[in-house]
């Protein structure tokens, strides 16, 4: 990787932490055609009950155009979970994600699935986690994973979400870096 494909994924790894982090900021740039996108949130709504990986592969020529309601941006997530979108990673930068299921409030989110297990319970409801964020310099088309699971779904899901990843970018099954593997929670240490 060269040193502009390495920095590209840096700013924008985190661009995307910052994201998460940060939530209600209005920003506005411009889209291919040159029309502004007012940009406060990415919002997917989710099958009703869908719970496994929602990818999203942007710059895609037939890809979807989202609705943009109150400077929110709006895709409805396909039940196969793959939203393709004609907006480039670069337009979409920066705003605040959200999934929802119809009529439900915002579903809480992890950065990582590992923090989610870690922090979680057996009785915790819906979240969402990530799983990878690809950006540039691979020759496939920048792509971000989340992971829609309860806590006990989260090792065959994640599985699930590698899966995915494995079947379309990585040319099959067992290929990619993702495999669950239990985390080991630290104990607690003792002062002296």
């Amino acid at each position: 990787m060269n040193a502009p494909q390495l920095n590209r994924k840096i700013t924008t790894t985190l661009a995307l932490a910052a994201t998460i982090a940060c939530a209600g900021r209005q920003v506005v740039v411009k889209a291919g055609q040159g029309e502004p996108i007012e940009r406060r949130q990415q919002i997917f709504v989710l099958p009703n009950g869908y719970r496994g990986p929602v990818m999203v592969i942007y710059d895609q020529p037939d890809g979807a155009r989202p609705k943009t309601i109150n400077g929110e941006i709006s895709y409805e997530v396909p039940s196969d979970g793959i939203v393709r979108t004609s907006f480039p990673e670069e337009v979409l930068m920066g705003s605040t994600v959200r999934f929802v299921y119809k009529s439900s409030p915002a579903l809480l989110q992890y950065h990582t699935c590992t923090q989610m297990r870690l922090e979680g319970l057996a009785g915790d409801r819906t979240a969402v986690c990530w799983l990878a964020v690809q950006v540039g310099g691979t020759g496939m088309p920048d792509h971000a994973v989340y992971i829609v699971t309860d806590w006990a779904g989260i090792p065959q899901n994640y599985n699930r979400g590698a899966q995915m990843l494995d079947s379309l970018f990585f040319g099959g099954p067992g290929l990619s870096k993702f495999i669950w593997r239990e985390p080991i929670a630290q104990s607690p240490q003792k002062s002296a």
